[in-house]
C-alpha cells in the first residue's frame, strides 16, 4: 500500500510540474475620452514582473497630437513602417520607471482617430521585451470625400467616353 502512496504522489508531483503556470506579464489599461474628432486616449501599465521598466511604446494606425508623460519620462515618435506611428515614453532614470510589481499612469496623447487596437511594447531594465496589445488610434477605412468625389468623377468620365465611342 506504501508503495501505490509513493507512485501517487511522484504522479502528482511531476503533473504540478508540468501544469503552466500563470505568466507575469505586463497589462497595460487604456482609457478614451472625448467624443469623435477629439479624442484622449491614456494609459496606466501595470508591471506584475520583477523587473523595473523603461520603456513604453504603442504603434498605431491614427493621427497622433499632443503627448504627455508622466514626471521622469521622455516622448518621441517615428514611422516604422507606412501607414503606422510608433509613440515611445522612455524613462530617464532608474528612480522613474514603472516599478517592479506596481503600476504607473500619465502616458497620454490626443487624436482625432477612433479607437481600435493597437500594438504595444515595454523594454525592463535587463533590456527584456513584453509585447501586447490595447487599445489605440486607428485609420479610418471609410475613404476621404475628396477621394470619393474623385473617383466618382473617374468613373462617370469613363462612361461618358464610351458613350461616345459607341455612338460613332
Amino acid at each position: 500500500m506504501s508503495h501505490y502512496y509513493k507512485i501517487l504522489g511522484l504522479l502528482i508531483v511531476v503533473t504540478l510540474f508540468l501544469l503552466p503556470t500563470a505568466r507575469a506579464g505586463i497589462i497595460v489599461d487604456a482609457s478614451v475620452s472625448g467624443s469623435p474628432g477629439a479624442y484622449t486616449y491614456s494609459y496606466e501599465i501595470e508591471n506584475q514582473t520583477s523587473v523595473g521598466l523603461l520603456l513604453f511604446s504603442l504603434t498605431v494606425t491614427g493621427d497622433i497630437g499632443a503627448i504627455s508623460a508622466p514626471t521622469g519620462w521622455l516622448t518621441s515618435t517615428g514611422i516604422p513602417s507606412p501607414g503606422e506611428t510608433l509613440v515611445e515614453w522612455i524613462s530617464t532614470d532608474v528612480p522613474y520607471d514603472v516599478p517592479a510589481l506596481g503600476t504607473l499612469s500619465g502616458f497620454s496623447f490626443t487624436s482625432d482617430s477612433e479607437p481600435g487596437t493597437a500594438a504595444f511594447s515595454t523594454f525592463d531594465e535587463n533590456f527584456s521585451e513584453f509585447d501586447g496589445q490595447t487599445t489605440g488610434p486607428v485609420a479610418s477605412s471609410v475613404p476621404e470625400p475628396r477621394s470619393a468625389i474623385l473617383v466618382g468623377t473617374v468613373l462617370l468620365g469613363l462612361c461618358l467616353q464610351r458613350r461616345l465611342l459607341v455612338s460613332r
